[in-house]
């Protein structure tokens, strides 16, 4: 398996599924002493929410994506004709189809079990406008491995600097994508809408063609070391910020195992003393019992020892 094959399956994966399954084909080509391909697969970018979109659009909506593409190519031939009843025309009906393509989108996200932003949403028209107004972003998102979202500003052309995958798929694109090519086959770069022939391609020094195409490689290559370097510092901080939580999370169930043994012994401690309340206000009854009790022996002895001596001074008095 080379890196185009592993891309164009890596590219058509639910979002979610991306990372894993690039980490597996990466291993399984190491394994298999395929140094290149394992660090070729490594380094292949998780798409962004929106291009995946788009991705997915043009994998399993085909048709949607090649009305967008032909209205596109209709809107520019219009624009090189100053046809400003064809462009009000177009104009109108890019807005419509532009809604019902953003549309289909989110809908087959939501089959992929990924529920589209409207971020998200945002990123994906300013995609699909983007591939209207330029026809090499057009095969772009016809490659179906774009990795980030496009934007266009109507008159430069769009930059896809780091925006596809693998950037020799727009190259093979009738072979990679079969029936997704771009109506009208708009020459790459021509900035108009005329067909290609087979004698233009035959006339395009094939020396010029070459060089263009190591540069954009190389173009393309730095800025995928430096996406994968991004993505690398991000993974790391990632795995900080989840092994800083894993330890907040210790100390926070220490914390309530804590508080939990703190509160059962409360409760006791509570429970210990209403029991010992309540035997106080016993006690407290029994010792005013007690008390009264006292009191009343008390006067019946004082008035006992005084009948005593009453008795005592008569018989005294008889005595005598």
């Amino acid at each position: 398996m080379d890196l185009a094959a592993v891309a164009a399956e890596l590219y058509g994966l639910p979002l979610a599924e991306f990372t894993p399954a690039r980490n597996d084909q990466a291993k399984a080509a190491r394994s298999e002493g395929n140094l290149l391909l394992a660090k070729q697969v490594a380094k292949l970018p998780k798409p962004s929410m929106a291009a995946w979109a788009v991705n997915m659009l043009a994998r399993h909506r085909g048709e949607v994506l090649e009305r967008v593409l032909g209205l596109g190519g209709s809107l520019r031939k219009a624009q090189d004709e100053r046809d400003p009843d064809a462009l009000r025309r177009l104009g109108q009906e890019r807005q419509k189809m532009l809604a019902e393509a953003v549309a289909e989108a989110r809908a087959v996200a939501g089959e992929f079990g990924a529920p589209i932003s409207n971020a998200a949403a945002t990123d994906i028209e300013q995609t699909l406008r983007a591939a209207m107004a330029d026809p090499e972003a057009g095969l772009a998102l016809a490659s179906r491995q774009l990795v980030r979202a496009l934007s266009t500003n109507g008159f430069d052309p769009v930059d896809l600097s780091g925006a596809i995958a693998v950037p020799g798929a727009v190259a093979v694109l009738g072979a990679v994508v079969p029936g997704a090519v771009v109506p009208g086959a708009v020459v790459p770069g021509a900035g108009a809408s005329r067909e290609v022939a087979p004698e233009d391609a035959e006339e395009s020094p094939r020396h010029d063609e070459a060089e263009r195409a190591r540069s954009l490689e190389r173009e393309r290559e730095r800025a995928r070391e430096r996406a994968q370097a991004e993505a690398d510092d991000a993974e790391r901080a990632a795995d900080r910020a989840e092994a800083d939580l894993a330890e907040a999370e210790r100390i926070a169930s220490d914390a309530r195992s804590r508080r939990g043994e703190l509160a059962a012994r409360l409760r006791d401690l509570r429970a210990q003393a209403a029991d010992l309340e309540e035997k106080l206000a016993d006690v407290e009854r029994e010792s005013a019992d007690a008390e009264r009790s006292r009191k009343l022996a008390a006067r019946l002895a004082d008035r006992r020892r005084k009948s005593a001596e009453r008795a005592r001074d008569r018989a005294d008095d008889l005595s005598g």
